[in-house]
């Protein structure tokens, strides 16, 4: 039934426009009744009408006046406003305002019941469509978790979505990722936690940690989430803005994991990977994470671990998972020193303790040869070899892996990676450490005002991300620090040694501003070069 709200200071004329409307008393029920603009708005609030009856001319709350009050609270009414014929002004105002039309005074019955019966074909057509968004929104929602994801699943992998692009089917989730990072989330001792909670579904599991790491997420629509193998849930979070530094994504993780361990009843370890550029890095840090994680899988869990963690921890024993963790470890030490031979024989010893685990599951064989191939990749680049060159061959061999459905199917496939890939590797004769000439790259060019971090990644041959990563763990300190330190010490060589003008020192070290030069100098020493100056002769005095 359609409710209809009727507006007009004239008893006579609400009655007479009841009595109209009750022959369609089948269609139109129930017919309420306002004197006034006040009693309009309250039995509108009270009441929501589907059809308001309007008249424009009333004392206190004008017709216009309610009109307005009522279409903004209330957007889909139908407002028909009743007019007179010099009144016509009114009306467009009235339209301005939301109101569906207008009916002239004296109302003619016929009119206004095949008006009314328009309106009430258009609202009925309108609940339809409302209906059909909310079945739609309904289902959307239901599979966005699982498109989502099927994203994070071809990231990770190094592949395409099936019939779209990446920058597509972020558009279709209402994402954006810059800069990202992948996390790994583990649940701690998951077989037990299963074991003892049997009537738990585990998708129930991953729903919930799921959408908690959403909620901690610093902005939902820059960040993936996704289940992955079981008991665990991979996030590619954007971090070019509060989580722009490796200390910030790390207090995160552990914001996180505490938040995990307070409200849900399991704990977790986080594996963390290396912020890079672009999504065709993405493979690499899922790589680091997954790595840093399984290195500690045998460790006490609710913690948050990275690859630096783990240089100096060796696993012990002979269990399953540590063999593997060993033999991974292995296998990227002997690609990086370009052993094909003995990178062969681990791959094929990995293959083999595999497929003696998941001979009956190829698609979790699958899986484990993918995240093998990556490990190759990273070890390929750790070797010095360029970059894209490396992602664009992993992506091209992860994308015929579908096809592969038998252990030695994916055995070949996993060996064919392998030569492929190391066939990028530089033999010794011909390689040198990229980290080596950057260094000295800096060192003989940290006079140059522009020199940038981009310049001398593509002087040795690396990506910004991947040399910026390198460099620190090799230094120890970041390349913005470090080029600093030897603009520093040659500054206070020249200050020590020459007379020449602290603005030609500063202009001859890379600092073609000089306010900006005595800014770092004082940071940096803690006093003025004047004042260095000065105490460096007093003491050779």
């Amino acid at each position: 039934m359609t409710s209809i709200l009727l507006v007009d200071d004239m008893p006579v004329i609400r009655s007479t426009l009841t009595r109209i409307i009750s022959q369609q008393k089948d269609l139109f029920s129930p017919v309420l009744e306002a004197a006034n603009g006040e009693e309009a708005v309250s039995l509108a609030r009270n009441h929501k009408p589907d059809i308001i009856l309007m008249d424009i001319k009333m004392p206190g709350l004008t017709g216009l006046q309610a009109t307005s009050i009522i279409q903004q609270e209330q957007p889909d009414v139908k407002i028909v406003m009743l007019t007179a014929y010099n009144e016509f002004a009114y009306v467009q105002r009235a339209l301005k305002l939301g109101a569906r039309d207008y009916i002239l005074k004296p109302v003619r019955p016929q009119k206004l019941l095949q008006l009314l019966a328009e309106i009430r074909q258009e609202i009925q057509t309108e609940k339809r469509e409302m209906r059909t968004v909310e079945i739609v929104k309904d289902s959307l929602q239901k599979t966005m978790p699982v498109i989502e994801t099927n994203l994070v699943e071809n990231l990770i992998r190094g592949t395409n979505p099936e019939g779209s692009t990446v920058d597509e089917s972020l558009g279709y989730l209402g994402k954006r990722l810059v800069w990202p990072v992948v996390l790994v989330t583990k649940i701690d001792n998951f077989d037990q936690f299963t074991q003892t909670y049997p009537q738990v579904a585990p998708k129930q599991v991953y729903a919930d940690l799921a959408q908690l790491i959403r909620r901690q997420l610093p902005d939902a629509n820059r960040a993936l989430v996704g289940y992955s193998n079981p008991g665990r849930v991979v996030a590619i979070v954007s971090t070019e803005q509060s989580l722009a530094k490796p200390d910030q994504i790390r207090t995160f993780c552990e914001q996180l994991r505490q938040t995990i361990a307070d409200n849900l009843p399991f704990t977790v370890t986080i594996g963390m990977g290396k912020r890079y550029m672009g999504y065709e890095s993405i493979p690499l840090s899922y790589a680091e994470a997954n790595l840093a994680r399984r290195y500690h899988s045998r460790s006490p869990g609710n913690r948050v671990v990275d690859l630096s963690d783990t240089v100096e921890e060796q696993p012990q024993g002979e269990s399953s998972a540590r063999y593997l963790v060993q033999k991974e470890r292995e296998l990227v030490q002997v690609v990086e020193s370009n052993q094909m031979k003995k990178a062969q024989r681990l791959i094929n010893e990995i293959v083999d303790y595999l497929s003696q685990r998941y001979y009956t599951r190829p698609d979790v064989m699958r899986n484990h040869c993918a995240e093998l191939v990556t490990l190759v990749a990273w070890g390929v680049i750790g070797a010095g070899t360029n970059e894209p060159t490396v992602l664009a061959l992993l992506h091209q061999q992860v994308r015929v892996l579908s096809s592969w459905k038998t252990v030695p199917d994916l055995r070949a496939w996993t060996l064919n990676s392998l030569t492929e890939l190391m066939a990028l590797v530089p033999a010794r004769s011909q390689r040198q450490d990229p980290i080596q000439l950057a260094i000295t790259y800096i060192q003989e060019n940290y006079q140059r005002s522009n020199i940038s971090l981009q310049q001398v990644a593509d002087e040795v041959n690396l990506s910004q991300s991947h040399l910026s990563s390198q460099f620190k763990s090799r230094t120890g300190t970041s390349y913005v620090k470090y080029l600093t330190a030897i603009r520093m010490d040659n500054a206070k060589k020249l200050l020590r040694t020459t007379d020449k003008s602290v603005a030609s020192i500063s202009e001859m070290v890379g600092y073609p501003n000089t306010t900006n030069f005595y800014r770092h100098f004082q940071k940096h020493t803690g006093m003025t070069p004047a004042t260095y100056r000065q105490k460096k002769k007093n003491v050779t005095v």
